[in-house]
C-alpha cells in the first residue's frame, strides 16, 4: 500500500479507511458490469454481392483444384460457405453444394486409390481413368455452378453425396 491509500490511525488508536484520492476522479461505477450488446445476426447481403460470392465459391474452388490437384479445393467452399452462410441463402446453398463436391472428389480418389491397391494394382487400370474423369466432371461442373450462381439461380449439382445438408 502506498502512502495514499494506507489505513490512517487516529490518536486515538482506531483505524480509519483508506480515503480515496480528491485528484484522481470520481469513484469507479459500484454496480454491475456493463454487458456486452446482445448477439445480433449478420446483416443480409445485397442480392448483387449475394450472386458474387456464390459464383466465387464455385470458381475459386476450381482454380484450387487445378492449382492443389484437387487435394485443397475442399477448403475454400469451406470458409466461403462458414463465412456468409448466414448472411444469404444463395451462398448458403452454393456453398454446401460445392463443398459436397469437393468431399465427394476426394472419396472418389481415396475409393480408387483403395480398390486399385486391393486388386495388387490391376484395378487402378480401371481407376485411376475413373479419377480423372471425376476430377474433370468436378472442374466443369464447378464452373457452370458459377454461371447459375452469378445469375442468382439454385442450382443443384448431379452425381455428388450430399454431405453437408
Amino acid at each position: 500500500m502506498n502512502e495514499q491509500t494506507a489505513p490512517q490511525t487516529p490518536d486515538d488508536g482506531a483505524t480509519v479507511p483508506p480515503q480515496p484520492d480528491p485528484q484522481a476522479g470520481p469513484a469507479p461505477h459500484a454496480g454491475p458490469a456493463p454487458q456486452a450488446p446482445p448477439y445480433a445476426p449478420p446483416a443480409p447481403m445485397l442480392e448483387s454481392e449475394a450472386r458474387t460470392m456464390a459464383m466465387l465459391v464455385h470458381i475459386v474452388a476450381a482454380i484450387a483444384m487445378v492449382l492443389s490437384a484437387g487435394t485443397l479445393a475442399w477448403a475454400v467452399p469451406l470458409v466461403m460457405w462458414l463465412l456468409y452462410r448466414e448472411r444469404s441463402a444463395l451462398v448458403d446453398h452454393h456453398g454446401k453444394a460445392n463443398l459436397n463436391l469437393q468431399l465427394t472428389s476426394i472419396v472418389v480418389f481415396v475409393a480408387g486409390i483403395v480398390l486399385g491397391i486391393a486388386t495388387l494394382g490391376i484395378g487402378l487400370i480401371v481407376t485411376v481413368p475413373a479419377m480423372i474423369a471425376y476430377w474433370v466432371y468436378a472442374l466443369v461442373i464447378s464452373i457452370m455452378a458459377g454461371v447459375h450462381a452469378n445469375r442468382g439461380e439454385y442450382y443443384r449439382i448431379p452425381f455428388i453425396i450430399p454431405f453437408v445438408r
